[in-house]
């Protein structure tokens, strides 16, 4: 059996405000979002059980696993893979949508472009390995979106898109 460390309150305080306030932000402003969203559930540091972020509007429910990458992907990477599976402590009425939001920081302040850039290419490359594997997964436990945050910017990428055909035009990839 396998120890998972827990996160130490500096990574958590960076999390939140690098990835959680701006996406926070993002879904408040309607011109940005593209919808009047009310945040419902934020969290607010060490030892908090649930998601990151829960996000509502008319009929639909978005919980976002947030992830702000300083050092090692992998370990990013599977606790983003994971959280679906996980049983979060708290319940929700409708069938929530689970998101990705990923912010990259390097030293302590952000990163500079190619080095974002070597993280989209890791994480592409961990899709275009097993596309199959990608589309059960997201369909299964409702995987729908992946926000990028850099420098307090969203860009919102589609899981069902990115793997439905990837060949055919990779510019319908970004929502």
């Amino acid at each position: 059996m396998t120890n998972f460390p827990m996160k130490d309150k500096s990574m958590i305080a960076k999390e939140i405000k690098y990835v959680v306030n701006p996406l926070e932000t993002y879904f408040t402003n309607v011109r940005r979002s593209g919808a009047k969203w009310t945040i419902k559930d934020k969290s607010k540091g060490p030892g908090e059980t649930g998601w990151d972020l829960q996000v509502a509007r008319k009929n639909q429910t978005l919980v976002i696993e947030a992830k702000h990458i300083k050092q090692s992907f992998k370990a990013a990477m599977e606790g983003l893979t994971l959280s679906p599976l996980v049983r979060h402590s708290k319940q929700m009425k409708r069938n929530p949508v689970i998101c990705w939001a990923i912010g990259v920081g390097w030293r302590g302040g952000w990163s500079q472009d190619d080095h974002m850039a070597h993280i989209y290419q890791i994480l592409f490359d961990y899709f275009a390995r097993n596309l199959q594997f990608w589309k059960f997964y997201s369909n299964i436990l409702k995987v729908r979106y992946i926000f990028f945050i850099k420098n307090k910017d969203v860009a919102k990428i589609s899981f069902i898109k990115m793997h439905s055909h990837p060949t055919e035009n990779p510019k319908k990839v970004l929502a």
